[in-house]
């Protein structure tokens, strides 16, 4: 093969001649040489060189045709690679294959790029169990079903809701005749953004559906109290007469609206202020809330904007939507809406439209869960502050989650207890729910965030990355200036007096939790602030995270 070097251009092209050619000329050649050297073997003209006998044979030919040629510098590389799997897989192994692609890899070996297996826990996680007992095999669905409890959650599934809409409603008319209306609606003193929803009035079937439970929490108590509520709902193919009346409302009309109002709520300018309004007995949340709205607001991050538009969401399922005075003023004509009474609500309409909301929530949860995924798995510096922020809105998320699931709890015995009936549940079973809250998303996704960053590395060859407690990481600009900033505030947390609240709030528990009924007290005081401190002085001590008794890998 020859290559030649055009003038025009750099590129090298190849000339190349088949080794059958080269065989066929090296032939041709030892041949002629051969009769040349026979026909003047008496005369002794002929020069030394043309004395010498070629002899060639099929098996000289053949002997070296296996190998590649010296002088074809490219054939070797042209050749395909024989790396690899060779030939079709065993049937057993291909089905082990097939199954772990259907479930797909757990976090650990997803997020290390490391071969999972369909067991759980995988083979991977098991090893790091010994080292780790606390550590484990998981997949962020996993989380799912701890955050959203079906006991709480279970009243908005659609036959539950047809059902409820059924025993309790005669027709949506008043008299016979129907009447629509536009509600406005909102979630509490201070906020600005307004929910507008067209529905009707409705001719109720029991007296039951017409009363609210309200709860109102001040002096680190619980009131819990009955008030009349308005009969306002939205109109469903069930529900609707056949008569024609107003168009049934769609849901996806419904789910569009409720997106926009969460978004107002969470460009609120004192959305921080507001959505911690009830938590006194420590600013945490507020602060920290107020940092990550900052630094969303500033950095355009989807996934910190998903995270506050979450905890927004679980903001208004643990609270009542309340009319507007001026819906209430502007429906008083109708002899249907109470004029003088305090936070008036329409108890069906709210759970119709909580009903969209839940699955909203549930929804972003799981893209959020999804942007976890890609976002963690490169080990990109350049994400670490939009994970961190929106990891801190979770551990304020999950805070609320573990609060309303005892309050749930406390609240549905209260009720029973007045009226002379058995506690439905245990206060015990709550309890349960929220050690899971702790055990599976808390602790296994901040133990596997500062596994990827290596927060506390102790291996010289890996350089740890902890901008909250390293300068060098700002120094060198391995944090745009949004981050850098973030992390600036969030540091004020980790310096005395405020370490010592963060760590008084990490207490296990932090106020003594037997009581079976500690109704009227109010149980936020249990959980509020707790995993969000946790987590903020892990950067400083792994232990914060699973305690003492065991060590990072």
């Amino acid at each position: 093969m020859a290559i030649r070097k055009m003038n025009n251009n750099a590129r090298v092209q190849k000339k190349k001649t088949t080794t059958t050619t080269s065989i066929s000329s090296s032939l041709e050649s030892t041949l002629s040489s051969s009769n040349l050297s026979a026909g003047s073997n008496g005369s002794g003209g002929s020069s030394g060189g043309s004395s010498k006998f070629f002899v060639v044979t099929p098996e000289s030919v053949n002997a070296h045709a296996d190998k590649p040629n010296p002088f074809e510098c490219f054939e070797t590389a042209m050749r395909q690679s024989q790396r690899g799997r060779k030939g079709p897989l065993a049937s057993g192994t291909k089905e082990s294959a097939l199954q772990v692609r259907r479930v797909g890899a757990c976090f650990c070996c997803h997020a290390r790029k490391v071969k999972c297996d369909k067991e759980r826990p995988c083979r991977n996680c098991q090893k790091l169990k010994l080292q780790v007992p606390e550590a484990m095999c998981w997949q962020f669905p996993d989380f799912l079903q701890v955050l959203f409890p079906e006991f709480i959650r279970g009243h908005f599934r659609k036959d539950e809701m047809s059902k409820f809409l059924a025993d309790n409603i005669k027709d949506f008319t008043v008299d016979g005749v129907a009447k629509p209306c536009t509600v406005e609606l909102f979630s509490g003193n201070g906020f600005r953004a307004v929910l507008s929803v067209r529905a009707k009035f409705f001719t109720a079937k029991t007296a039951d559906v017409l009363q609210h439970w309200h709860m109102q929490v001040g002096g680190n108590k619980l009131d819990l109290q009955t008030r009349k509520a308005v009969p306002i709902g939205l109109e469903t193919a069930a529900t609707a007469d056949g008569a024609g009346g107003s168009a049934v409302p769609h849901k996806d009309e419904l789910k569009k609206k409720a997106r926009e109002y969460i978004q107002a709520m969470v460009s609120e300018p004192r959305y921080a202020e507001l959505v911690t309004e009830s938590l006194r007995h420590t600013a945490l949340p507020r602060q920290v809330l107020r940092i990550v709205q900052d630094y969303s607001e500033r950095s355009g991050s989807g996934m910190v904007k998903r995270a506050l538009s979450i905890y927004a969401m679980h903001y208004v399922m643990t609270r009542h939507l309340c009319l507007t005075q001026r819906a209430v003023a502007t429906l008083g004509p109708s002899k249907l809406v109470p004029q003088n009474t305090p936070w008036v609500t329409p108890r069906v309409l709210n759970r119709q439209i909580k009903a969209v909301v839940d699955d909203m929530m549930l929804r972003e949860m799981q893209l959020l869960f999804e942007t976890f995924n890609k976002s963690l798995k490169p080990k990109s510096r350049k994400e670490w502050a939009p994970c961190l922020a929106a990891f801190l809105v979770l551990c304020l998320f999950m805070e609320s989650v573990e609060t309303a699931a005892d309050t749930f709890v406390i609240s549905e015995n209260e009720i029973s207890l007045r009226s002379r009936l058995a506690p439905v549940w245990k206060r015990s079973f709550a309890l349960g729910v929220n050690r899971e809250v702790e055990n599976m998303p808390f602790k296994q996704f901040a133990f596997q965030f500062h596994q990827i960053y290596q927060t506390h590395s102790r291996d010289a060859a890996a350089r740890s990355f902890n901008p909250l407690v390293d300068d060098a990481c700002i120094a060198q600009g391995e944090l745009d200036s949004d981050a850098a900033d973030m992390v600036r505030k969030l540091r004020w947390f980790l310096d005395d007096p405020q370490w010592a609240e963060l760590d008084f709030l990490t207490a296990d528990p932090i106020l003594p939790n037997e009581e079976e009924h500690p109704y009227p007290r109010d149980v936020a005081f249990n959980y509020t602030g707790r995993l969000v401190a946790k987590f903020l002085l892990s950067f400083t001590d792994e232990t914060y995270i699973f305690g003492r008794s065991s060590s990072s890998t």
